[in-house]
């Protein structure tokens, strides 16, 4: 492609990947319209405004399915708040979106926010669809789990077997083989790129490009800073069953001395597993090990890391570096929604 015939967008703003790269611009041809199902959108309702803000706010409080992602006590711990995040490191070739990331809580600085416009159309389009998107999702989660053996699990529940001679394990062109349609997403970045909520990928709508991890932020944790991180969608789960039960209402002395409910929880940590504290208005919850696993993220002998439901800004006055970074992406995406706008 000619210098002349693309502009170049940075999907990433700033840092660099897991391979040591620096992130690049990608290139993006001049957006004509119609492809991949975005014609049917209108390019000023992809514009990051707040009427499109408050309009797609409107749909999501009109979805049955919200209710039960609202905040349902008055802690300071709860929210209601739903965040959508992209992974600025592509995926491998075939590899499945639910065998990442590999920390049960994402590496600071890994996954960048969309814009709340984005956020809230992906939403939106999640609730409409969600016993059909969860099917698909904890199917391809079952395929990408281990076993107590630390081999990848045959899945026998879902009738789906691994393919054993493959390093990778599961992949999704064995996975999806049944669904060959062309994709059609939920537009995002100015119409620029779409995301499939069926594989939780992020992909570029007008040239060839790689896919990016799409994920779902309900439960947070703040480690060793300022700013909430989400977990992984399995952790949260497991969360959000213990939340809408009152976990916290069953409380014991643990061996620590705390008086608090446990959790164990099913992830990528031995051991890992979260104490619910206080009463139905004051509750709160960490995440914890115990001495006998082993966590990069989990400083041993320490006091946890503080859980929460529902996204929230830092406490900060000044903005940290990784919220500058998310205010220059979101900035980015105004300004190709702007540019699309003027365009078609």
């Amino acid at each position: 492609m000619a210098d002349s015939e693309a502009k170049h967008v940075v999907f990433a703003s700033s840092g660099s990947n897991e391979r040591g790269e620096e992130a690049a611009s990608l290139p993006v041809p001049e957006a004509t319209g119609g492809a991949s199902g975005f014609g049917e959108a209108s390019p000023d309702l992809l514009r990051n405004t707040p009427s499109n803000i408050a309009r797609l706010e409107d749909v999501i409080e009109q979805c049955e399915g919200r209710r039960k992602y609202l905040k349902q006590t008055r802690s300071p711990s709860d929210g209601g708040d739903v965040r959508w995040y992209f992974c600025k490191v592509p995926l491998a070739d075939d590899e499945l979106a639910a065998s990442v990331p590999r920390t049960d809580i994402v590496g600071k600085g890994d996954y960048f926010r969309f814009g709340r416009r984005d956020s809230l159309a992906i939403e939106a389009s999640f609730l409409q669809r969600e016993d059909e998107l969860l099917f698909y999702w904890w199917k391809e989660y079952a395929e990408c789990s281990e076993g107590p053996t630390g081999h990848p699990s045959s899945s026998k529940k879902l009738d789906q077997q691994p393919n054993a001679s493959s390093p990778k394990g599961p992949q999704s062109v064995e996975l999806y083989e049944e669904e060959e349609e062309e994709r059609v997403g939920v537009p995002v970045k100015g119409g620029l790129y779409e995301v499939d909520l069926v594989r939780r990928h992020c992909f570029p709508v007008y040239w060839n490009g790689e896919n990016r991890r799409v994920l779902r932020g309900h439960w947070f944790a703040r480690k060793g800073g300022l700013d909430w991180l989400p977990l992984r969608e399995d952790v949260a789960e497991q969360l959000e069953v213990a939340y809408r039960s009152q976990i916290w209402h069953r409380r014991t002395f643990q061996p620590s001395g705390l008086f608090a409910a446990r959790v164990d929880l099913q992830g990528s940590t031995p051991g890992l597993h979260a104490l619910f504290l206080g009463e139905d208005d004051t509750w709160e919850a960490w995440l914890n090990m115990d001495p006998s696993g082993f966590s990069s993220v989990i400083p041993l002998g320490g006091n946890g890391v503080k859980l929460r439901r529902g996204y929230s800004k830092s406490d900060s006055s000044k903005p940290t570096q990784d919220e500058l970074r998310q205010q220059k992406e979101e900035e980015m995406d105004d300004y190709c929604s702007q540019v699309y706008a003027v365009t078609v």
